[in-house]
């Protein structure tokens, strides 16, 4: 990893932010305020568990980190995360870095198509004020935003876990800052969902999700740094689709500013998800986040990362391999992964402990979701 830390110390400038977390909440208060730190791809579902985070008064979020090998370019992920943001009035100042473009390892890759409607959020209108700026790096972000935290912070990790993987391998010690890791990933007893119809319904791979999928090496990299880990996969996350009847219910005529943008782009998703495959990925991981009651049947397991070597050049509407850099995040030769279960989170003896939420409430996470939305931020 020397290659990592040697770009993470040029770049791990104080000053970038100057993060001396000055929060004006009463002493009181402070011990049930849980800080955290949302670390993203910026897809879809991520807009809706930012805005979810960003408005719910039990949170103290410190900042959001951004995985650039996710659905949106740095440039545009950036600054859509700085949009969302600013409909929250505690939070709009609050830092944003930007990460990586590539995987430690590997050549995966969302669709392009996924990418290119990514930037404008779905039709959202950003203000032309709304600045376009340089981002900081996303590992140097993070190891910041844990150095100057007077508590140990959660990670609401809902993407590649390329940022946090960077910041555990450089400096291993700032684990200890972290109080657990709230993934939405893997797939432990269901299926993969990388066969998407329309876009890669061939996929060789059914057993890996997503974000796990993208970078298998950094997902290993945290599920074997002793950080503790809860995971929601897919076992809970197929249980809870968005319907009609729960947008319905988003409905009211005087509505919170994340309130207003969250029920557009739900409706927007309804419009435009014709095969029915849409589910509170994200938004359900976040509330789990702030209420780890919410999940009622969690299992510990021994769980391993595929990331074996094999043939998988990436997706074919993804980015092309030969515009990946040669080498990986150890500066050697850059792997092709197995083409059949890279990604994949399997139960094994060789496995670390981690928490498994297999079940949410879906009532009481959607009143839940709902009603923070409408409170006053």
């Amino acid at each position: 990893m020397r290659r990592i830390a040697k770009s993470l110390i040029a770049l791990s400038l104080l000053s970038v932010f100057n993060i001396a977390h000055t929060q004006s909440t009463p002493k009181a208060e402070i011990s049930s305020i849980k800080p955290l730190i949302i670390d993203t791809d910026m897809g879809t579902d991520d807009w809706l568990a930012i805005a979810y985070i960003a408005q719910n008064q039990k949170i103290d979020l410190l900042g959001v980190t951004i995985v650039g090998n996710g659905i949106a370019t740095c440039e545009y992920a950036g600054r859509n995360a700085q949009y969302l943001l600013s409909l929250s009035t505690r939070n709009k100042d609050k830092p944003i870095g930007c990460g990586s473009n590539w995987p430690m390892d590997g050549f995966a890759s969302y669709p392009t198509p996924w990418r290119e409607t990514s930037k404008d959020m779905m039709g959202e209108k950003i203000p032309s004020s709304t600045p376009s700026k340089i981002y900081p790096d996303g590992p140097t972000l993070l190891a910041e935003l844990l150095r100057s935290s007077k508590r140990p912070v959660d990670i609401l990790a809902i993407g590649s876990m390329t940022n946090i993987a960077t910041v555990l391998s450089v400096e291993p010690e700032l684990k200890e800052k972290i109080t657990r890791i709230y993934s939405m990933g893997g797939a432990v007893k269901v299926n993969g969902n990388l066969r998407v119809p329309g876009f890669t319904d061939s996929h060789s791979n059914t057993k890996a999700e997503w974000n796990y999928y993208i970078d298998p090496i950094a997902a290993k990299i945290v599920f074997t740094s002793g950080v503790p880990i809860t995971l929601v996969p897919l076992d809970a996350t197929n249980k809870v689709p968005l319907t009609k009847d729960f947008i319905t219910r988003l409905q009211r005529e005087q509505q919170q500013p994340l309130e207003a943008f969250a029920d557009r782009i739900f409706k927007n998703i309804l419009q435009s998800t014709t095969n029915g495959e849409y589910y509170h990925w994200d938004p359900l991981t976040a509330s789990v986040a702030a209420n780890p009651e919410f999940c009622d049947q969690t299992q510990t397991y021994l769980l391993d990362i595929v990331t074996s070597t094999g043939t998988d050049q990436g997706l074919p509407n993804g980015q092309p391999s030969a515009a990946f850099p040669l080498t990986n995040a150890e500066g050697k030769k850059r792997n092709a992964l197995n083409e059949l279960s890279a990604g994949a989170t399997l139960i094994s003896n060789n496995g670390k402990k981690i928490d498994v939420c297999m079940h949410v409430n879906a009532p009481i996470f959607e009143k839940n979701f709902i009603e923070t939305l409408r409170t006053t931020n």
